[in-house]
């Protein structure tokens, strides 16, 4: 028993010496792994050629539609509304010159009256010192001739008197009408001098009283109220029957025809687009006129947009850009008014339905199509692309100016940048390391 116990310590011991020296072996006599050569593992990848392309810079804005003018329709008369047109509700849509109200015109008739007869008692002040001005050269006239008769007279008499033949009171009483038709005859001279002032006055009041005429005629024309132009009633404060004061607001009307929006756009987007199209437009002459972007060679259309379906291509309306401004609500944006015709007669509510006020716009701004430096947008990696040459990838730096769904458009200009035919990477590779051997196996357009 004890014989049995000391072997079995013994296989104790010696059975993890065995495994040891076995796995020692084992490791010992494993082959070592074998070395792959990097060219066997090239990727193949997919490039593209740099070329010139007609491309269109677009940039996209949000704003609402307002009509270009709207009026507001004030009393310039206070009195009782007599007449109210039937139609006149929010959301007709009425012609030009339609008569929308009437204001009671007693009142504004007997002013109108009482003008006219102050009028035509000014003008019978001017016909009778006309008449009497003509009158007093008459008898003007007459007295200068007996005037000189009598000087004469007492010419005559005062002869007579040297030699003896006339008393002294003969020539006294002579001399006496004398001096009395020369004082009537002053009298007419000042009269007819005094004539011009009275007949200036005259007329002035004459005036006066035409432009008081005028004011009342006016005043009545004002108790009628008429539409100026083809518009749309957006609000109406008045009904029939009401007193209305003066300066009170009767109703609003938007004009058919323009509409305009208001719409915002990126400010750094919106002054690339706009420095592009200026440069292009006027880098062979230099304008001397103050800016007008109006003139600018700009596309826009405006697009219904819901927050449901985004921006819907079915309902679009050509547009044109007449001014910008700085944005008074965010300083990192540009607002940008641009102009619509609304076709109302005749229209076509499903193809070409008018735009309505207040409507949500996305307003699409581009430039006309110039040709670009340009390649794959999928080939830029932060401002630089990798081309493909001799099989390895080279880095050129870029300057992307701006981007379209597909290409970029580069600045030819930048020293080292990519050239008309160079093949550039389109495939993402993970790593991408300048120098690396590619395998080129597609070439896009």
């Amino acid at each position: 028993m004890s014989r049995f116990k000391l072997n079995q310590k013994y296989w104790l011991l010696v059975l993890p010496l065995v495994g040891v020296m076995v796995l020692i072996a084992f490791v010992k006599l494993k082959p070592a792994p074998k070395q792959h050569d990097n060219a066997l593992h090239i990727p193949n990848v997919a490039v593209a050629k740099a070329t010139e392309r007609a491309l269109q810079y677009s940039i996209v804005g949000y704003g609402r539609a307002q009509a270009k003018q709207v009026w507001h329709a004030v009393s310039e008369v206070s009195g009782r509304v007599i007449y109210k047109h039937p139609d006149l509700e929010v959301g007709a849509i009425l012609k030009a010159d339609t008569i929308l109200l009437k204001i009671d015109p007693v009142d504004y008739e007997l002013k109108l009256a009482q003008a006219k007869y102050d009028l035509s008692a000014a003008q019978e002040r001017v016909d009778m010192i006309a008449f009497n001005k003509q009158k007093l050269k008459q008898s003007l006239a007459l007295e200068s001739e007996r005037l000189a008769l009598l000087q004469q007279e007492l010419t005559r008499l005062t002869g007579l008197l040297k030699r003896g033949s006339v008393s002294q009171s003969a020539v006294e009483q002579q001399q006496s009408q004398l001096f009395s038709q020369q004082q009537k005859v002053l009298e007419l001279q000042t009269s007819l001098n005094l004539i011009p002032s009275d007949l200036a006055l005259a007329k002035a009041s004459v005036s006066a009283q035409k432009a008081r005429m005028q004011e009342a005629q006016n005043l009545l024309d004002k108790t009628v109220l008429r539409l100026p132009r083809d518009s749309r009633i957006t609000q109406v404060n008045v009904e029939l029957q009401q007193a209305v004061n003066t300066r009170e607001a009767l109703l609003e009307a938007s004009h058919l025809g323009v509409m305009k929006v208001n719409a915002q756009f990126n400010m750094s987007q919106a002054r690339q687009l706009l420095s592009q199209v200026w440069f292009a437009q006027n880098k062979d002459n230099q304008t001397q006129d103050f800016p007008n972007v109006a003139a600018l060679d700009l596309h826009a259309s405006l697009h219904y947009y819901s927050i449901n379906s985004g921006a819907n291509s079915a309902l679009q309306w050509p547009a044109k850009v007449t001014r910008l401004m700085q944005s008074a609500q965010h300083s990192n944006s540009l607002q940008v008014t641009l102009e619509t015709k609304n076709q109302w007669l005749n229209f076509d509510p499903i193809n070409h339905p008018p735009l309505l006020e207040n409507m949500f716009l996305e307003v699409q701004m581009s430039s006309s199509a110039q040709p670009y430096l340009s390649v794959p947008l999928s080939a830029i990696h932060e401002n630089t692309v990798f081309i493909v040459k001799e099989q390895k990838l080279l880095k050129k730096p870029v300057k992307v100016l701006f981007s379209t769904a597909q290409f970029a458009a580069l600045d030819s200009q930048l020293v080292g940048t990519v050239s008309i035919g160079d093949k550039v990477l389109v495939t993402q590779l993970l790593p991408t390391i300048e120098g690396m051997h590619v395998n080129v196996v597609e070439e896009v357009p």
